[in-house]
């Protein structure tokens, strides 16, 4: 079961580029396919870790996010770059060290939405629905225009019916 959902975390975890200079606080901007959002002065490490991970290139972006942290100070860059750890082990799936490091961007960053995506996408791989409706449901009250929230919260409700109908199947057979 949760490996067949597991299928959609690449879509589901947008990463967050870090560059010099930051819009409102928890603002999305668009791009390519989906959106980002644009945090702190500059670490160069977390830079190119969130390019590296946008460009597939995961354990580089994973390796260059980690050495950013020998030099960042700024909490708000943290996060972000927690964020993404989260997404990059979420694509190795690699669940425990993915959901530690969004539990540490959501307590540095309540605010930034990406990690509660990010979190569900985790959520949804182990089959915890529930705890990835919660998730995606306090991000959309962050950001209630996010096209990838939106996104993953109808995915996930979908997926969440599908289960249910097949086990009320299973109970009647």
């Amino acid at each position: 079961m949760a490996e067949s959902c597991g299928s959609h975390l690449a879509w589901l975890i947008p990463f967050v580029a870090l560059a010099a200079a930051p819009p409102s606080h928890g603002q999305e901007l668009p791009r390519g396919a989906g959106s980002e959002i644009v945090l702190g002065t500059g670490n160069t490490w977390f830079a190119d870790g969130s390019r590296a991970l946008e460009e597939g290139r995961v354990a580089d972006g994973i390796r260059l996010t980690l050495e950013g942290f020998k030099s960042s100070a700024d909490p708000f860059e943290a996060a972000a770059a927690h964020s993404n750890l989260c997404g990059g082990y979420a694509l190795l799936r690699q669940w425990a060290e993915a959901l530690e490091h969004c539990d540490t961007a959501i307590t540095l960053d309540p605010a930034n939405w990406h990690s509660y995506n990010n979190r569900a996408a985790i959520y949804v791989a182990r089959g915890q629905y529930g705890l990835a409706l919660a998730d995606l449901r306090h991000g959309l009250e962050l950001a209630p225009q996010s096209s990838t929230l939106l996104k993953s919260l109808s995915v996930v409700e979908h997926n969440q019916r599908v289960l249910d109908k097949r086990d009320r199947a299973t109970l009647r057979s």
